[in-house]
Protein backbone atom coordinates (compact mmCIF):
# COMPACT_ATOMS: atom_id res chain seq x y z
CA UNK A 1 0.00 0.00 0.00
CA UNK A 2 1.90 3.06 -1.14
CA UNK A 3 1.88 5.71 1.17
CA UNK A 4 -0.15 8.45 -0.76
CA UNK A 5 -3.28 6.02 -0.81
CA UNK A 6 -3.19 5.02 2.75
CA UNK A 7 -2.88 8.65 3.67
CA UNK A 8 -6.09 9.12 1.39
CA UNK A 9 -7.93 6.08 2.82
CA UNK A 10 -7.31 7.46 6.13
CA UNK A 11 -8.71 10.71 5.45
CA UNK A 12 -11.75 9.23 4.05
CA UNK A 13 -11.94 7.29 7.12
CA UNK A 14 -11.85 9.82 9.26
CA UNK A 15 -15.00 11.50 7.90
CA UNK A 16 -16.85 8.12 8.01
CA UNK A 17 -16.02 7.25 11.14
CA UNK A 18 -15.06 10.41 13.10
CA UNK A 19 -13.78 8.68 15.88
CA UNK A 20 -10.46 8.02 13.96
CA UNK A 21 -9.65 11.61 13.75
CA UNK A 22 -7.21 12.90 16.05
CA UNK A 23 -6.95 9.21 18.17
CA UNK A 24 -3.71 8.17 16.62
CA UNK A 25 -4.08 4.67 18.73
CA UNK A 26 -7.85 3.57 16.63
CA UNK A 27 -6.08 5.18 13.19
CA UNK A 28 -2.94 2.70 13.36
CA UNK A 29 -5.10 -0.30 14.29
CA UNK A 30 -7.69 0.79 11.62
CA UNK A 31 -5.44 1.16 8.88
CA UNK A 32 -3.85 -2.27 9.92
CA UNK A 33 -7.13 -3.93 9.52
CA UNK A 34 -7.93 -1.92 6.50
CA UNK A 35 -4.48 -2.74 4.84
CA UNK A 36 -4.95 -6.75 5.44
CA UNK A 37 -8.63 -6.82 3.90
CA UNK A 38 -7.62 -4.73 0.95
CA UNK A 39 -4.61 -6.76 0.59
CA UNK A 40 -7.30 -9.86 0.48
CA UNK A 41 -9.27 -8.51 -2.02
CA UNK A 42 -9.47 -9.41 -5.54
CA UNK A 43 -7.12 -7.74 -8.08
CA UNK A 44 -9.54 -6.00 -10.44
CA UNK A 45 -11.14 -4.70 -6.81
CA UNK A 46 -8.37 -3.49 -5.36
CA UNK A 47 -7.27 -1.86 -8.56
CA UNK A 48 -11.10 0.23 -8.73
CA UNK A 49 -10.61 1.51 -5.34
CA UNK A 50 -7.16 2.62 -5.77
CA UNK A 51 -8.85 4.44 -8.83
CA UNK A 52 -11.62 5.68 -6.84
CA UNK A 53 -9.34 7.53 -4.16
CA UNK A 54 -7.28 8.71 -7.14
CA UNK A 55 -10.37 10.09 -8.77
CA UNK A 56 -11.42 11.50 -5.13
CA UNK A 57 -8.12 13.34 -4.69
CA UNK A 58 -8.16 14.44 -8.66
CA UNK A 59 -11.87 15.84 -8.13
CA UNK A 60 -11.00 18.23 -4.79
CA UNK A 61 -8.78 20.01 -7.16
CA UNK A 62 -12.11 20.95 -9.28
CA UNK A 63 -14.48 20.95 -6.12
CA UNK A 64 -11.81 22.73 -3.49
CA UNK A 65 -9.00 24.41 -5.52
CA UNK A 66 -6.84 22.02 -3.43
CA UNK A 67 -5.93 18.77 -2.84
CA UNK A 68 -7.56 16.59 -1.16
CA UNK A 69 -4.85 16.16 1.47
CA UNK A 70 -4.93 19.88 2.22
CA UNK A 71 -8.33 20.21 3.22
CA UNK A 72 -9.32 20.63 6.64
CA UNK A 73 -11.30 18.05 8.28
CA UNK A 74 -14.63 20.29 7.96
CA UNK A 75 -14.15 20.66 4.13
CA UNK A 76 -12.85 17.50 4.14
CA UNK A 77 -16.48 16.26 5.72
CA UNK A 78 -18.25 18.34 3.06
CA UNK A 79 -16.39 17.71 0.08
CA UNK A 80 -16.91 13.77 0.41
CA UNK A 81 -20.84 13.94 1.41
CA UNK A 82 -20.70 16.00 -2.17
CA UNK A 83 -19.57 13.04 -3.91
CA UNK A 84 -21.84 10.29 -2.32
CA UNK A 85 -24.10 12.72 -4.02
CA UNK A 86 -22.33 13.06 -7.57
CA UNK A 87 -24.23 12.22 -10.65
CA UNK A 88 -21.95 9.20 -11.91
CA UNK A 89 -23.69 6.36 -10.15
CA UNK A 90 -20.24 4.09 -10.20
CA UNK A 91 -18.80 6.70 -8.12
CA UNK A 92 -21.24 6.55 -5.65
CA UNK A 93 -21.40 2.65 -5.62
CA UNK A 94 -17.54 2.94 -5.07
CA UNK A 95 -17.91 5.11 -2.04
CA UNK A 96 -20.56 3.04 -0.88
CA UNK A 97 -18.52 -0.12 -1.10
CA UNK A 98 -15.10 1.73 0.25
CA UNK A 99 -17.51 3.32 3.03
CA UNK A 100 -18.18 -0.30 4.12
CA UNK A 101 -14.85 -1.98 3.91
CA UNK A 102 -14.32 1.29 6.51
CA UNK A 103 -16.38 0.50 8.53
CA UNK A 104 -15.11 -3.51 8.51
CA UNK A 105 -11.92 -2.44 9.17
CA UNK A 106 -13.10 0.20 12.59
CA UNK A 107 -15.30 -1.96 13.51
CA UNK A 108 -12.95 -4.85 13.90
CA UNK A 109 -10.77 -3.10 16.47
CA UNK A 110 -10.62 -4.49 19.50
CA UNK A 111 -10.16 -1.14 21.41
CA UNK A 112 -13.25 0.00 19.74
CA UNK A 113 -15.49 -3.04 20.81
CA UNK A 114 -16.74 -2.08 24.47
CA UNK A 115 -17.96 1.06 22.99
CA UNK A 116 -20.87 -0.67 21.28
CA UNK A 117 -21.15 -3.40 23.99
CA UNK A 118 -19.31 -6.14 22.06
CA UNK A 119 -17.18 -8.96 23.71
CA UNK A 120 -15.54 -9.83 20.74
CA UNK A 121 -15.66 -13.25 18.58
CA UNK A 122 -17.56 -16.21 20.50
CA UNK A 123 -14.62 -18.34 20.10
CA UNK A 124 -12.28 -15.83 21.95
CA UNK A 125 -14.66 -15.64 24.68
CA UNK A 126 -14.10 -20.30 25.72
CA UNK A 127 -11.61 -20.96 27.31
Amino acid sequence: MNPHFKQNIILIAEVIVPEIHENDAIKYAFIKNFKQIYQGLEKDSATKIKLLVKVTDKLSYVYNSSSFERLSYKKRAEYIEKLFQFPIGKIVGGLTGLRSLILISYYGVDDVWPSINYNGPVNSTLK
